[in-house]
């Protein structure tokens, strides 16, 4: 009897063994809005880079080092590191082993049809800038996307050649590094595109196209492959058996649930049913003490777009009016008890930009940073100043004539699923008529299920509008978080321009000025003050990014890597 239960037991151990040897290895992560396609070429919204990452090819990934330190770049689609050929001329072999997921092969023709369509002048993709003008500017690129019928521009002059058909050679407009050109082909604007669905989902004229709206209608080509795209629910990836890196990759399936409310991703966690959680205001007081949080400085300020063309506001043009609602923003408050654990932004310039300068300070924490910093302070607390608030509302009001007891009902539209932007809004609704001595109301005008870039195309009829836009170039050159502000970036979130403001940018984007650090953070100042003193839209919150994980999950580096992250599609899953 006891030799039988002996047996038993043992037979019970390796069914165990085996079963765990064999149990699926499942990533659980959530986004808070589906994807409004799957073509990273033509979205702006960072929920695309998720599906992207895992399911799409660039010419280069980012991995990181084997003992968790730093990152570096390796040739994904490309066969190696980019060769220099001459100052601006960089040589990329590619991969012949590289394909789609059905099998069919990836090649110089591949790359030239992916970036002359992303670059299309007539389809006009939202991502278009990505591929021209990133951390590399290619030569007459944007110029080409840009083109019109008056000034045309010859793909024949773009920098982007087929050399045979495993090679392509890029042209840039200034000498920059092979860690430029890793880094520019690595974004999802990059990812390329299977030329036989994007062809078969284009309309007549050639305008747009059908290309990732399903997950029929879209091909991958990464470790990954999209098994199912249930939207408004789930994305699930498993793993593409025709991938050429697949040691690199240790999940088998990776299950991202769409989470627009925090308190069911709070439930979800709870429960041990998703691998990661961002706490957000309302949370994460819960969680500031708990062994599993991390927090680090993002590259992201949280701002507000004032739109200075509201045919329903009579003083929407005046500078004084812009001013005053600068300084009638309680950054403190916002931040500290609203966002939550964040700190007071009066200024622009995140506190990753420069953080890969020569001498390794941020753009913040140097001499020319700090200066700007030290003027807002002297407005106020990150720029508060209610009284100041007031004086410039009272050169709005003369400015525009308006008598001194007009009330002028001002409207913010925001996504009442960002909970931290919607207690602002709310905040904002009771402070501001304190602030102005009922000269201005504010109303609220909700919106969901769209960007809000998306929000302000459809109206004029808006004051203020929540957002926030990240450049990772900034953290090498810091003038850069001011890119998407520009009237030739396409999908411009505002709808202020300024000559000077534009002028100055280009100064600091001039090669002279990028060459030499010391004066990019000079020009980078001036651009900074311009920008406060134009007030080309209003800064309020520095964030803090707070994350947690769960204890299954092996993270592949020590620290939070600026530019690379917490590498979660290297991680590993300890059952």
């Amino acid at each position: 009897m006891k030799r039988l239960l002996t047996i038993a037991l043992a037979m019970m151990l390796v069914m165990t063994l085996v079963a765990s040897a064999s149990a699926e290895k499942v990533f659980r992560t959530y986004l808070t809005e589906d994807c409004p396609t799957l073509n990273g070429q033509n979205s702006v919204q960072s929920s695309v880079n998720t599906p992207s990452t895992y399911c799409g090819a660039t010419l280069y990934r980012a991995v990181p080092d084997e003992d968790g330190k730093n990152y570096h770049y390796i040739g994904e689609i490309a066969a190696d590191l980019p060769q220099q050929v001459d100052a601006v001329t960089w040589r990329i072999p590619l991969r012949p082993e590289a394909c789609w997921a059905n099998g069919d092969p990836i090649n110089a023709d591949t790359v030239i049809y992916s970036f002359k369509t992303g670059l299309d002048p007539v389809l006009t993709n939202q991502m278009a800038d990505f591929i021209s003008d990133q951390d590399i500017t290619i030569l007459n690129a944007k110029e080409y996307s840009k083109q019109t019928s008056e000034a045309p521009v010859s793909w024949d002059d773009v920098g982007i050649k087929k050399i045979d058909d495993y090679t392509i050679e890029i042209t840039t407009t200034g000498e920059v590094s092979q860690t430029n050109i890793c880094s520019h082909f690595t974004t999802r604007a990059t990812v390329l595109i299977y030329e036989p669905l994007y062809e078969a989902g284009m309309n007549e004229d050639r305008t747009s196209s059908t290309y990732g709206s399903s997950a029929d209608m879209w091909m991958s080509s990464g470790p990954y492959k999209m098994e199912s795209w249930v939207y408004g629910s789930i994305q699930t990836y498993v793993r593409n058996e025709n991938y050429w890196l697949p040691e690199l990759f240790h999940y088998d399936r990776v299950e991202v649930r769409i989470i627009p409310e925090m308190n069911a991703r709070v439930e979800l966690w709870e429960r041990d049913g998703l691998d990661y959680l961002s706490p957000d205001s309302n949370t994460i007081e819960t969680y500031i003490d708990d062994p599993r949080t991390v927090e680090y400085s993002s590259a992201t300020v949280f701002h507000i777009d004032v739109n200075c063309k509201n045919p329903l506001n009579p003083i929407t043009a005046s500078l004084n009016y812009r001013k005053a609602l600068y300084h009638a923003m309680n950054r403190e408050v916002i931040a500290g008890d609203l966002f939550g654990y964040q700190e007071p932004a009066g200024t622009y310039v995140n506190g990753q930009a420069g953080m890969f300068s020569e001498s390794g300070l941020t753009y913040r924490e140097s001499e020319q940073g700090q200066a700007v910093t030290a003027m807002v302070e002297e407005w106020g607390p990150a720029g508060y100043n209610p009284e100041l608030a007031r004086e410039y509302l009272a050169k709005a009001y003369e400015e525009c004539g308006l008598p001194e007891d007009t009330v002028i009902t001002l409207i913010i539209g925001y996504d009442p699923s960002e909970s931290a932007w919607k207690a602002t809004a709310e905040y904002l609704q009771e402070e501001l008529p304190k602030i102005f001595e009922g000269k201005i109301k504010l109303e609220s005008k909700t919106y969901s299920g769209i960007s809000t870039t998306e929000f302000k195309k459809g109206t004029d009829e808006w004051d203020l509008s929540p957002n926030d836009w990240t450049r990772s170039a900034s953290r090498t050159y810091p003038y850069t978080c001011f890119y998407y502000y520009l009237s030739t970036y396409g999908s411009h979130p505002n709808n202020y321009f300024d000559e000077e403001f534009e002028a100055q940018y280009a100064v600091c984007d001039s090669e002279e000025v990028k060459a030499d650090y010391t004066r990019m953070l000079d020009e980078t100042k001036k651009l900074e003050e311009i920008y406060l003193e134009k007030v080309v839209h209003i800064p309020v919150v520095q964030e803090v990014s707070y994350e947690m994980f769960a204890d299954r999950l092996i993270i592949p580096v020590e620290t939070y890597l600026p530019g690379f992250g917490w590498g979660l599609p290297f991680a590993d899953i300890a059952e």
